[in-house]
């Protein structure tokens, strides 16, 4: 016989399945997975907690938050990764939110954000321009399937499960020589269309070859090959990167997520700007762009000596302030006049920084009275 559902369990897993409607199935096994620890831990500690009603931020939530820390250490050897422990609790306190309309809700203030542990701020990991070459350069070399979907991943700077699940037909023609590369839906629940050159047109169409060799376990729809399961060509990817890196030379190891990151960096140093880069990693924060790239002293110091050769803020001086008319006195020449005496100070004051800059200010605020007078003055004399 069947033994009944725990009344919290019921509860818990009733809004695991409102919330399926509209996450990913990967997303939806783990808040089970958190629901499971969860009951496992008050079955065997608390057995008279019955329903949501019941739970008490001390001892129930709190002791639950030091047994997963103890747990994971006497089970692996390791405690939970911060992105692991906040994941647990993000969605445990997603699903006591959700359970307000039950007839016995949780009491508020279980979980507060304090307990939730800040990500940890990481820096990027872009392969050096050295290690970089040398890795496409063996991608090249050995030109089998497994280092050209590599190879495409980093020449468009996609997710290594982006690069699983493209399509066959990823490659589309919009005239005029121009290529983008169909990047279906992925992580941030979007597709984009990343432009592509000649050698990642080379690198799918190469790939379209390697598919249509025999043995191989083929989707229709996908542009590579699948072993049994889904998951496993990206295991696959990952193995292969480690062995041409090896053969590469690099002593670090890295993961396919590097070529993003160096993606994004020698986008941004051959002058791609923050907003086109966003859309080319499918981000939706400049702060998320912003953790992908990284800035050298060398990239620092290109900067510096290109900022101090051609600066931005000199601006041509007006050509009314250099070559007056003096037979025109019409209204509009002095306004033209003033306005342009105003630019040039201004301009003057930028090029020339010093204890001087306040007295500056104080006569542009001047001129910039003179002429709003000498407007109001001409308006009343045409009326």
């Amino acid at each position: 016989m069947r033994t009944p559902l725990h009344p919290l369990e019921k509860a818990l897993q009733a809004r695991v399945r409102l919330l399926a409607t509209t996450l990913r199935p990967a997303t939806v096994s783990h808040y089970c997975y958190t629901v499971r620890l969860l009951l496992a831990y008050l079955r065997k500690n608390f057995p008279e907690v019955r329903q949501p009603g019941d739970l008490k931020r001390d001892p129930h939530i709190l002791g639950w938050l030091e047994h997963l820390w103890m747990w994971r250490v006497s089970y692996s050897g390791k405690p939970w990764c911060t992105s692991s422990r906040a994941g647990h609790l993000i969605r445990i306190r997603k699903l006591l939110d959700l359970l307000s309309d039950h007839k016995s809700p949780p009491r508020p203030g279980l979980l507060l954000s304090e307990d939730i542990p800040r990500p940890d701020q990481t820096l990027p990991r872009p392969l050096t321009p050295e290690d970089d070459a040398r890795l496409q350069a063996e991608f090249r070399r050995r030109n089998d399937l497994e280092t050209n979907a590599l190879l495409l991943t980093r020449l468009t700077g996609m997710r290594i499960g982006e690069t699983s699940t493209l399509a066959v037909d990823c490659l589309r023609h919009l005239g005029a020589g121009q290529w983008v590369l169909h990047v279906p839906v992925g992580k941030l629940h979007s597709e984009r269309w990343v432009p592509v050159d000649e050698e990642a047109r080379a690198v799918v169409n190469r790939l379209l070859f390697l598919r249509a060799l025999p043995g191989l376990t083929l989707r229709p729809q996908l542009l590579l090959p699948h072993p049994k399961r889904r998951e496993d060509l990206p295991v696959m990817l990952r193995r292969t990167l480690c062995e041409c890196a090896t053969r590469a030379g690099i002593q670090v190891h890295i993961v396919p997520h590097q070529l993003r990151h160096t993606f994004a960096t020698s986008m941004l140093r051959a002058g791609v700007s923050m907003p086109a880069l966003m859309k080319l990693l499918g981000h939706r924060s400049a702060n998320m762009t912003l953790r992908y790239v990284e800035i050298t002293q060398k990239d620092l110091q290109r900067e510096f000596h290109m900022a101090r050769q051609t600066p931005r803020y000199l601006i041509p001086i007006p050509p009314s302030a250099t070559n007056p008319d003096s037979d025109a006195a019409d209204r509009s020449a002095v306004l033209k006049q003033l306005s342009a005496a105003i630019r040039l100070l201004d301009l003057y004051r930028q090029q020339n920084p010093g204890p001087d800059d306040k007295p500056l200010r104080l006569l542009l605020r001047r001129m910039v009275r003179t002429r709003s007078r000498f407007q109001n003055l001409t308006s009343l004399t045409k009326n």
